[in-house]
């Protein structure tokens, strides 16, 4: 899976981190002040959740 994470600045999403990862609860606690979380298979054609 490949995580995509983002910060906001008012009404602005801004990418400021991408990752690969095995567990979705980790990746929530390691980025649990993030504005968005998305998580995608590994060809990121599907998204598998969004936060």
């Amino acid at each position: 899976m490949i995580a995509i994470i983002y910060s906001c600045i008012g009404p602005l999403y801004i990418k400021i981190a991408e990752e690969k990862c095995e567990n979705i609860e980790e990746i929530k606690s390691k980025w649990k002040y993030a504005c968005l979380i998305e998580v995608f298979d590994d060809k990121k054609e599907k998204m598998l959740y969004t936060s």
